[in-house]
């Protein structure tokens, strides 16, 4: 009987440690990331940034013609456009690569939706111009994700957990 219950603590000692094991391999991954999140945040914080992101959702449409694509807008208009979007796109590529949890990225759902809808134009006219058939194709396919999804549902660092706690991934 004593040797049974040696056994059955050495099998639960190799299962905890295997796990431990695993749990730690996939901290060291996300924190071999963490200088590029972190790169991500500061360009978030920017007073550029965010004028980028009001002239895209704001003034883009109306200051210029779809039919141009992206190359065909003056330098600042295609700075803006590159500015923000490419943003977005890195945040779903962190997200598709498991780097960044949901909730993470579900705190710009809005700003993905908006901007996509404000680009989406000229992102499918340059893809008919330039030969680049998939230029921003990830961040497209999550703005259609991101808009029929509603703000409330899912995971967010937004709302606070049960126990008035935040998210954490």
């Amino acid at each position: 009987m004593l040797n049974i219950v040696a056994i059955g603590l050495s099998v639960l000692a190799l299962l905890s440690s295997t796990y431990f094991a695993f749990q730690q391999v996939s901290s060291m991954k996300r924190a071999n990331y963490l200088p590029a999140y972190l790169a991500l945040l500061d360009d978030f914080r920017s007073a550029k940034f965010h004028q980028h992101h009001r002239y895209v959702i704001d003034r883009l449409g109306a200051d210029h013609d779809p039919d141009l694509g992206i190359s065909g807008l003056p330098a600042e208009a295609q700075e803006a456009i590159y500015d923000v979007a490419f943003f977005l796109h890195n945040f779903v590529v962190l997200m598709r690569l498991g780097i960044i949890d949901d909730s993470y990225l579900m705190t710009l759902n809005n700003r993905v939706v908006r901007t996509w809808e404000a680009i989406g134009p000229f992102v499918r006219r340059e893809r008919e111009l330039v030969p680049v058939p998939h230029l921003l194709q990830i961040l497209e396919d999550y703005a259609a994700v991101a808009a029929v999804v509603p703000p409330d549902s899912g995971p967010s660092l937004l709302r606070p957990q049960a126990g008035g706690t935040t998210a954490r991934p």
